[in-house]
């Protein structure tokens, strides 16, 4: 068979080795093999060889064994080790925990690695390559010769047909339900899968997979909900679905898991992955959600990450497989389990290593003419430029006092793994935001793709930094953290001495963010300023642009009290940046969104603060709008709704807050959730004594139920409060007389005061 040229589509384990899926420029698909035994090291000694080999022995296929010179990364030396091979790749991991039984963890690497990536790894190839493929007349992939580089900016990719598969819309979530109604949609078509009999759904759901014959099928709950089902009813009407394009292949699967992350409890899903062709569950992919296809596709390229793992995984363990990628490919051993622990320190070295990133509490309220100056991927840039990585932090060859503040050494021998991995991925992005920037101005539609790529590298760099300090990081190491830390406050203080030199007012900072203020500065002064400040900390700083007006609210606890994370306000270009507001957060309803929403657009034209000043009776009516609204009993409930993470399952609760009403009501629906899940429900009495339910779940709501006219009220006023809490006192006495206006209009329930010093 002459050489295809075609991508790398799909891959997975089988018996004797891989099998692989090609797809060329026309939409053929071809089914090959190749070969291939995956192995693991084991740093033992000579004599300990035979006991390896009797414990293998009892399985019946071929274990085979070599010695190999691999360097340890940290000690930075040969090390002789123990090369076991395993011939078939299903049973990989199984060899692996027979032989964890018998010796310690600390000698095993490279040995929880999943077989695809090892044989990725190991060949250079990864998702999507394009390249000419020789398979022979066995089916076998004989050889190939790439064309293509996983860090290439410029790529083409083959054809991709699509087939979704939903529940019909509703305004409830399908984990919360019982029924389903599906329907499938491909060539532009919508088609219901309905009829009276399971087998009726089974044919039609096989019937239009055989027509289309996706190479993507997109799912919203696939994981959890969807394909589970329908390969359950499947077996029990004992009609063979056809999921799989491989029809000789199973379905990979996995558990959902629950786990803390940051100081709060996530939930993630467990996978159904397909042979042959992709499913992507756009409800369980955090970087489908953030950047499409586009961006899964870039990180799964760069990450050797087969693309249905890749966009169920998070961005820890994609940074992490570059890093696996890049020991592979320069013979570092890999540890099973992470081998530094944390160097010992003082007292004294611990009050000044055991902080984050530098921070200046804003001016609370209304400011006019401020520029917004960002540090481009400080950290990223902090570990490439630097050389900060786990073994390059206090390495045991070289002596300097290379870290500010801390005194910690940086090696001057050698690059580490984590500046390696990251610069392809930091130039990669400068790039990609260049030609968006580009292309929007040229109004090509292309700019789409290149805003979705960068996005997708952008969380990578974000998460590079938390990864480094990450107890159960292969490559991560406490002091490694601390001295990025250290660079980025030493940057930060660099940048206010220049900017207060040259006469600017500092506003507000934040890590990787400055708010300046000079009256009478242009753009181009800015500019200069940003470019002085680069030049001192060797961190490009790009000017994000000058706000007409910008709004640091006060915290919701104290209103003497600014917060960091929570600002709102419009550039000189109309453009509007929100941060941490109730019209920005997932949290809060959507009744509350539209007025806050309606408030800001009121704002959307003033030229400064005088201008914001002038228009707060403007906003105070929308207000009042919607607040009349929602007293009068006549607001959609559907826009009421809460939507918030559960910590417990429903039986662990033992307070009556509105999260565990709602928990409880669906539990004895027959709807279990577990600690990290999304539940959904209207608060109907927030107090408890006037109904017997909080909360009504929205998978058991009636309209009849109606909603807590005081308690949502409340939360409208907070909101009204974060853009009109910062008013002088002569704007007050309009907001009162509009209070007493909207208190004679209202229902007889009390009605709370605008502001905290009214009460």
């Amino acid at each position: 068979m002459p050489a295809v040229n075609a991508w790398l589509f799909d891959l997975y384990p089988s018996p004797h080795g891989l099998t692989i899926w090609l797809i060329d420029g026309n939409s053929c698909r071809y089914r090959c093999t190749t070969a291939y035994a995956p192995s693991f090291y084991m740093r033992i000694a000579e004599h300990l060889q035979p006991r390896v080999a009797a414990l293998t022995a009892r399985f019946p296929f071929r274990i085979s064994f070599e010695w190999e010179s691999q360097r340890d990364i940290y000690e930075n030396r040969e090390c002789t080790v123990l090369r076991v091979f395993v011939h078939d790749t299903l049973r990989f991991r199984e060899v692996v925990w027979l032989l964890e039984r018998h010796f310690p963890h600390f000698v095993f690497f490279n040995s929880d690695i999943p077989v695809q990536q090892l044989f990725l790894y190991s060949t250079g190839l990864f998702p999507l390559a394009r390249g000419e493929y020789e398979i022979d007349e066995n089916g076998q992939l004989s050889g190939w010769k790439l064309d293509d580089l996983s860090d290439a900016v410029e790529y083409a990719l083959p054809p991709l047909n699509t087939l979704r598969l939903a529940n019909k819309p509703d305004f409830v979530s399908p984990k919360h339900r019982k029924n389903y109604q599906l329907e499938v949609e491909y060539d532009g078509r919508t088609y219901g899968l309905e009829g009276e009999e399971t087998g009726d759904i089974l044919h039609s759901l096989n019937r239009h997979l055989r027509e289309a014959d996706p190479d993507i099928l997109l799912t919203a709950y696939g994981d959890a909900i969807l394909l589970p089902m329908l390969t359950r009813m499947a077996e029990e009407a004992g009609i063979p679905l056809l999921l799989n394009r491989d029809r000789g292949s199973g379905y990979f699967t996995s558990n959902e898991t629950s786990y803390f992350s940051y100081g709060k409890i996530v939930h993630k899903d467990g996978a159904f992955e397909l042979a042959g062709r992709w499913h992507l569950d756009t409800e369980n992919s955090f970087m489908f959600g953030e950047a499409s296809l586009d961006g899964v596709v870039e990180i799964a390229r760069m990450t050797q990450l087969p693309v249905q793992r890749q966009s169920r995984t998070s961005i820890g363990t994609a940074l992490s497989s570059m890093q696996l990628s890049w020991a592979v490919k320069n013979r570092y051993l890999i540890p099973a389990k992470k081998r530094e622990p944390e160097d010992f320190k003082s007292a004294a070295t611990l009050l000044l290593a055991d902080r984050g990133g530098l921070i200046y509490q804003p001016k609370i309220g209304y400011h006019e003419q401020v520029a917004e100056l960002d540090f481009v991927s400080m950290y990223p840039t902090i570990m490439v430029e630097h050389n900060v990585s786990p073994e390059t932090v206090n390495c045991r060859c070289c002596s300097n006092d290379a870290v500010p503040e801390l005194g910690y050494t940086i090696c001057e021998n050698r690059i580490g793994i984590v500046p390696s991995t990251l610069r392809p991925v930091v130039a990669k992005r400068a790039f990609y935001k260049k030609e968006k920037k580009r292309l929007k101005k040229l109004g090509d539609p292309r700019w789409h793709l290149f805003d979705h790529r960068q996005n997708s590298l952008k969380w990578m760099l974000v998460t590079c930094f938390g990864y480094l300090g990450y107890k159960n990081a292969r490559f991560g190491r406490i002091e490694a953290h601390e001295s990025v830390n250290a660079y980025s406050r030493d940057a930060i203080l660099r940048a206010k001495e220049i900017a207060e030199d040259r006469g600017y007012e500092f506003i507000h900072a934040i890590v990787d963010c400055l708010w300046l203020k000079k009256p009478g500065a242009t753009e181009a002064e800015y500019e200069a300023l940003a470019m002085a400040i680069s030049d001192e900390t060797g961190i490009d700083l790009s000017l994000e642009g000058i706000y007409r007006w910008i709004l640091f609210p006060a915290s919701k606890m104290d209103p003497h009290i600014p917060t960091a994370n929570r600002y709102v306000g419009y550039y000189g270009n109309g453009e509007i940046k929100i941060r941490g507001i109730e019209v920005r957060r997932r949290d809060t309803p959507l009744f509350i969104k539209r007025m806050q929403g309606e408030m800001l657009k009121v704002f959307e034209h003033a030229r400064g603060v005088a201008d914001v000043r002038t228009l707060f009776p403007a906003a105070l009516e929308k207000a009042k709008e919607f607040l009349s609204l929602l007293r009068s009993g006549r607001a959609d409930p559907l826009e009421l709704v809460i939507r918030r993470h559960i910590s417990k399952e429903a039986d662990e609760y033992t307070n009556r807050s509105t999260n565990a009403e709602a928990v409880k009501a669906l539990d004895e629906a027959g709807i279990r959730l577990q600690p990290g899940e999304m539940v959904e429900y209207v608060i109907v009495d927030a107090t408890g004594k006037k109904k017997p339910q909080k909360a009504v779940p929205l998978a058991l709501y009636s309209f009849d139920d109606g909603y807590d006219i005081d308690k949502y009220t409340e939360m409208a006023m907070k909101a009204a409060e974060t853009l009109l809490g910062p008013v002088p006192w002569e704007e007050r006495k309009t907001a009162r007389r509009i209070r007493r206006a909207r208190n004679n209009s209202a229902s007889s329930q009390t009605v709370l005061p605008l502001y905290p010093d009214e009460a």
